[in-house]
């Protein structure tokens, strides 16, 4: 027996963020507001006094916040909701999977039968930044039986199974673009499998900067089992 299925899914939804203004980008947050409509303050972190007008100094603006502003969308909704920002999102999966039985009779004594399953399946989501995630799943499970009959009241059953599960994640910026060296930020792991932007969470509800996280693991497991079955009148004993 042979059997073979595939599967393909593309669902998209809308998603809402809020993202820096036009003028929130330059430092201005003289016309920002809060959740609650208030004027939001910005302080001096160095003096702890609020900066005048709501506008923080050229001078001030770090080299690693402005490389990271540049992964943020513009706004693309009127200012004074909670939302500025609105695009639809994708997620698409592909799955393939097979199935394999037999059955041989190789004599009137010896007999050998076998199934095998493989499924793998990869999922590209992608998110209100644009970034888009993969992570590829497999799995492979196998198995082969042998029956011999030693005489009309004795047989064996020999079995082996051999199994493998793997699960990989690629990042957006694996190998295309290193962020966080480009920002200026030192301290993480620089290898191209772990490039990508630091995950940023902001209290004022702004849209947090995140990527997956890289992954590669893999299970195998091999087993092997032997049935010895034995009949006398009456009684089966099974080992």
């Amino acid at each position: 027996f042979l059997g073979y299925q595939r599967l393909v899914d593309h669902t998209v939804t809308t998603q809402s963020a809020l993202v820096p203004t036009l003028l929130e980008r330059n430092g201005d947050f003289s016309l920002s507001v809060d959740a609650f409509g208030r004027p939001i303050q910005v302080v001096d972190p160095v003096n702890r006094r609020p900066f005048s007008n709501g506008v923080i100094p050229s001078g001030l603006l770090s080299r690693e916040a402005q490389s990271l502003l540049q992964y943020y969308p513009t706004a693309n909704l009127e200012a004074g909701g909670r939302y500025n920002y609105q695009t639809p999102v994708m997620k698409g999966t592909h799955q393939d999977s097979g199935q394999a039985r037999a059955i041989h009779s190789i004599n009137g004594r010896n007999q050998l039968f076998g199934n095998a399953s493989f499924q793998q399946s990869t999922t590209d989501a992608g998110n209100l930044f644009g970034f888009t995630d993969s992570t590829h799943l497999s799995t492979l499970d196998t198995a082969i039986n042998w029956s011999h009959r030693f005489s009309p009241f004795l047989s064996a059953r020999f079995r082996y199974q051999y199994t493998r599960q793997s699960t990989d994640v690629t990042p957006f910026f694996a190998g295309r673009t290193n962020v966080s060296g480009d920002a200026g930020i030192a301290g993480n792991n620089q290898e191209t499998a772990n490039w990508g932007p630091p995950a940023l969470t902001f209290a004022s509800g702004l849209a947090g900067l995140s990527s997956a996280q890289f992954a590669a693991n893999t299970t195998t497991t091999h087993a092997a089992g032997v049935e010895i079955i034995r009949t006398i009148p009456r009684h089966t004993f099974t080992i």
